[in-house]
C-alpha cells in the first residue's frame, strides 16, 4: 500500500478515536457511526447483492447497511470499513450507494486499514503488551482472521518500536490510560 494512503488511514483512525472520546476496547461501531450522524441498519445478502455492507444516502440521511447473517465480529468490521469510506472522503460531496466493485483498490485498502486500526488500535495493544491473535481477538471482539492480520502487523511494529511518536497517536493513547491501567497483565 502506498505510504501516503496508509498514513491518511492511520491518522484518520486516531482522529476518530479522539473525536469520539473512545477510551476502552472493544469499541462500539454503531455508536461511533452515530457520532457522525450515520445510521446503521441490518440487511440481507439479497439487498446487499452479496456484499458484506454498503454506505448510502436516503432522503438526505446516511446509512451503513451490513449483512445481518454474518458473525457479529464481521458486522463490526464491516461498519468500521464503511465508515472509513465516509471519513476518508471516498464518497465525495454527496455520499451515494457504494459497492466493493465501485471503489478503487487503494480505497478498499485504506478502509481496511482504517477498520483494523479502529477495532484494534496498535498503541493500545502495545500498551497492554499483547502479541497473539487470540489475545487480540478476545480483547477487541474481532474475527480470528482480522486478529491474525493484526498480530502479524504488530510483530513489525514491535520490532520498529516507534509507538507514540505521532501527536495524534499520543493523544488517542492517553484516552485509554484508565483502561490500560485496569487491564494490564
Amino acid at each position: 500500500m502506498d505510504y501516503g494512503i496508509y498514513k491518511n488511514a492511520r491518522n484518520a483512525s486516531w482522529q476518530c478515536l479522539i473525536d469520539c472520546g473512545i477510551s476502552e476496547l472493544p469499541i462500539k461501531p454503531v455508536q461511533i457511526a452515530a457520532h457522525y450522524g450515520i445510521h446503521c441498519k441490518q440487511a440481507d445478502k439479497l439487498v446487499l447483492k452479496g456484499a458484506s455492507g454498503e454506505i448510502e444516502t436516503l432522503n438526505g440521511e446516511i446509512f451503513i447497511s451490513f449483512d445481518a447473517q454474518e458473525p457479529r465480529q464481521r458486522q463490526r468490521y464491516t461498519i468500521m470499513h464503511e465508515l472509513g469510506h465516509y471519513l476518508l472522503g471516498h464518497l465525495g460531496d454527496e455520499p451515494m450507494q457504494r459497492c466493493e466493485s465501485e471503489c478503487r483498490p487503494e480505497e478498499e485498502q485504506a478502509t481496511d486499514k482504517f477498520a483494523i486500526d479502529m477495532l484494534a488500535p496498535a498503541c493500545v495493544l502495545w500498551g497492554l503488551d499483547l502479541h497473539t491473535a487470540e489475545e487480540i481477538a478476545e480483547l477487541c471482539n474481532i474475527s480470528m482472521q482480522a486478529a491474525e492480520y493484526r498480530a502479524e502487523r504488530m510483530k513489525l511494529l514491535y520490532k520498529r518500536n516507534k509507538f507514540l511518536s505521532h501527536p495524534l497517536e499520543r493523544k488517542a493513547f492517553n484516552q485509554f490510560k484508565e483502561f490500560l491501567n485496569h487491564n494490564k497483565n
